[in-house]
């Protein structure tokens, strides 16, 4: 009766062991599964980008009559219409480590699974918020993913590296729109925090309030950029998560218009 009974046991430790490996072997191969369909995608929209770069954009460089050289970035808007009608423009930093067309639709949700091309694919596209209609709206909410290949708002991560805006370039960034108009932003805050409705706030019932607004997200700043607003103002906002996986946490970039074209 004993030797039946240790016999039982060791089957039933074998089976769990059995079960166990078989668990472990489903999550192993979902996870080969997952980073396979990461760098897929990833292959996918780099040179998706890349056809896009070349088919509508175009960079010359100008040089003063004093010898210095300008870097002149022109898009080509009806080509970008005719691969999506849903560009509403083009975003850039102007260190150039950031540039790709913006599109619009009627939600928050399809670009952030769908490519520039309406492709499925889980690096998405950078798109503006759908509550915005243009960017002439008091603050333009910009939205990307956090890629891990650091292509879409990947780089954004590098607002946080030491001495990163040290360099003046990184204070600003550019955007075009489909009407010909450049917008050139200086960043006046920047930080990391906890997903919310109130930084991403695109309308506005008086001056007061759009103010009290400024200050707030002024002040969450991790650094003094010594920028000052007031309620004539008009900002950008770009949003992108903080981290990887399933991370709650936004990094959040504000800049202030400066100059209009």
């Amino acid at each position: 009766m004993e030797k039946e009974k240790k016999t039982t046991r060791k089957k039933l430790k074998l089976k769990k062991k059995n079960v166990l490996f078989f668990f472990l072997f489903l999550v192993f191969l979902f996870s080969v599964y997952q980073i396979t369909s990461f760098f897929l995608d990833a292959h996918k929209n780099d040179k998706e980008t890349k056809d896009v770069v070349d088919a509508a954009t175009k960079i010359e460089v100008q040089v003063d009559e004093d010898g210095n050289e300008q870097e002149i970035f022109t898009v080509d808007f009806n080509k970008l219409k005719q691969m999506n009608s849903d560009t509403i423009g083009w975003i850039r930093t102007n260190a150039g480590n950031i540039s790709y067309p913006v599109v619009h639709t009627s939600d928050n949700e399809y670009y952030l699974t769908h490519s520039f091309n309406k492709k499925n694919n889980q690096l998405g596209a950078i798109f503006m918020d759908y509550r915005n209609s243009s960017w002439e709206n008091k603050n333009v909410v910009v939205f990307g993913h956090n890629a891990s290949d650091k292509s879409m708002f990947g780089l954004l991560r590098n607002v946080f590296n030491k001495g990163y805006f040290d360099d003046e370039k990184n204070h600003y960034i550019e955007v075009f729109d489909c009407d010909h108009h450049t917008y050139t932003y200086e960043i006046f805050s920047y930080y990391a925090i906890e997903a919310e409705e109130y930084y991403i706030t695109t309308d506005f019932s008086s001056d007061q309030e759009f103010l009290d607004f400024l200050n707030t997200i002024k002040k969450r700043s991790y650094k003094n950029f010594n920028l000052s607003l007031n309620a004539t103002d008009r900002i950008i906002t770009l949003s992108t998560c903080n981290g990887s996986g399933n991370t709650n946490r936004r990094t959040v970039i504000h800049a202030k218009l400066v100059e209009e074209n």
